[in-house]
C-alpha cells in the first residue's frame, strides 16, 4: 500500500460521523479508539477465518493470529479489542484475556 492508497480524505464522511459519535459520548470515547487495519493487511490476516489474540509480556503487547478451524477460541473472561461489522452485527475478532 502506498501513501496515496492510504488517503483518509476518501473516508471524510465516515470519519466525521465517527468523530461526532465520540463527541456525543465522551466517557465511552475514553475507552475506545479508531484503528487502521494496515498492519493486519500487510500480514495477510483474514478475520473471516482467523482471530487475533493478544497478551502483555515484559511491557510489550504481543499478538498472534490463529486459525479459527485449527484453534477454536477458548471462552474465558476476555476484553474485546477489535470488532468487525458483519451484516448488522458487531463481531469480536481480536481480544485479550481479562485480568481476574
Amino acid at each position: 500500500m502506498t501513501t496515496s492508497d492510504y488517503d483518509t480524505r476518501l473516508d471524510t464522511a465516515f470519519l466525521a460521523e465517527i468523530t461526532e459519535v465520540f463527541r456525543r459520548h465522551p466517557e465511552a470515547a475514553k475507552k475506545y479508539t479508531l484503528a487502521s487495519r494496515e498492519v493486519e493487511r500487510r500480514l495477510g490476516v483474514d478475520y473471516t477465518r482467523q482471530y487475533g489474540f493478544s497478551w502483555i509480556e515484559d511491557g510489550r503487547v504481543l499478538t498472534e493470529y490463529r486459525d479459527r478451524d485449527k484453534e477454536p477460541a477458548v471462552v474465558r473472561a476476555r476484553l474485546c479489542l477489535k470488532q468487525e461489522l458483519r451484516g448488522q452485527e458487531l463481531v469480536c475478532v481480536h481480544w485479550i484475556e481479562a485480568v481476574e
